[in-house]
């Protein structure tokens, strides 16, 4: 009896795009981060997932997209994985996706899943942890993809209703009740109690995340997915830079660095009451940076910070890992890359928040709010 054959399911999108050679290499680098495998051949890009497969082509004044998944839901996934990068790169192009192929319709999104406050604590005046309670949490446990992305419900929602995925790869809200949802470090996890924990840094000027964080309490629901944004990776020398958004991040990856690793973390807090204890190697030295009563993400402390450090002569064997505001960002990427010249894959670094912008602002800007230079 000769072999079942597979369903593939296909489509292809020629998209026109008059300012393609501009916006290409940080769409690359955008859709590198969502845990995606970019291999050059020739003139086009294969693209590897764990949603099927894609290849994207740069031609004159177009782009030429094509996926191919082993299911309908997967097919929708994967377009929304390369169509949400190059939106928000380009989103002065204001780009029309046209897809043809295979028709899915509406489809869930695969790697939703439900959390349930179990618990909160202010670890800090300015930090609130919350441990969430789900199940099948195990995509989400992985050191090399710390970042997720939940969508807040409303206090006593007793019928949520989730996005779901169209066929043009864009999001859907069910009676266009859009949720709330912002990107956060995962800060720890543990699959076999069915536990997640996120670190809310709490700021001033409260924007929807942090009043559902400041007023969560045990029952309230999130969704949750993801995993993506790229990890450490393996190194003799680091350097952690961040601040209060970045702590998570540092903190995690700081308990599981080996121990004969060496380097620096800088963390610009509040004041003495925002410190924590952290676990680290011993030859990792913390450096907690007061703002003295300056507002968050006006002072020079972490490029000031970044900028003392003195790297070793061959760089191949360090790796930088920073989360911040979206000034000092712009700062210390430009002095990793002109004075450093650390390498592009020795270095993964974010733009957490912007002093100015709400993270709807920032969609609406694209690159030219997020990006470094």
């Amino acid at each position: 009896m000769p072999p079942r054959q597979i369903r593939r399911y296909a489509a292809s999108a020629a998209v026109a795009f008059p300012g393609v050679d501009a916006f290409l290499d940080p769409i690359l680098a955008s859709i590198a981060t969502h845990d995606m495998t970019i291999m050059r051949s020739g003139g086009r890009f294969e693209i590897g997932s764990p949603y099927g497969t894609a290849r994207l082509e740069a031609r004159s004044r177009q782009l030429l997209l094509s996926v191919e998944t082993d299911s309908p839901d997967a097919l929708n996934r994967l377009k929304h994985a390369l169509v949400g990068p190059i939106s928000f790169i380009a989103a002065s192009e204001k780009l029309e996706f046209a897809w043809t192929g295979d028709e899915t319709g509406l489809t869930p999104l695969e790697d939703l899943r439900v959390l349930r406050v179990r618990d909160t604590t202010h670890l800090t005046p300015c930090i609130r942890r919350i441990v969430f309670e789900g199940e099948d949490l195990s995509r989400f446990d992985r050191d090399d993809q710390l970042h997720c992305r939940l969508i807040f419900q409303p206090k006593g929602e007793a019928s949520p209703q989730w996005p779901a995925l169209n066929e043009r790869g864009h999001i859907h809200w069910p009676g266009q009740r859009k949720l709330a949802t912002r990107v956060y470090t995962i800060r720890a996890i543990d699959p076999a109690k069915g536990e997640i924990t996120i670190d809310f840094a709490l700021h001033g000027r409260a924007g929807p995340a942090t009043r559902w964080a400041v007023d969560a309490s045990p029952g309230d629901l999130a969704g949750i997915v993801g995993p993506a944004a790229d990890g450490p990776r393996p190194a003799r020398f680091y350097v952690l830079a961040g601040d209060e958004t970045g702590l998570p991040g540092i903190a995690r990856i700081l308990e599981k660095l080996d121990g004969g690793v060496h380097g620096f973390a800088f963390i610009e807090i509040d004041g003495p009451g925002e410190k924590l204890p952290l676990v680290r190697p011993t030859g990792i030295e913390v450096r907690w940076l007061d703002r003295n009563g300056a507002e968050p993400g006006t002072t020079t402390l972490l490029i000031d910070a970044v900028r003392s450090v003195v790297w070793p002569s061959d760089l191949s064997h360090s790796f930088f890992w920073g989360g911040c505001e979206h000034a000092a960002f712009r700062q210390i990427h430009r002095h990793l890359r002109t004075e450093i010249r650390l390498p592009r894959e020795r270095q993964v670094f974010y733009s957490h928040w912007h002093r100015s912008l709400s993270e709807e602002q920032i969609v609406a800007a694209g690159a030219e709010a997020y990006l470094p230079d």
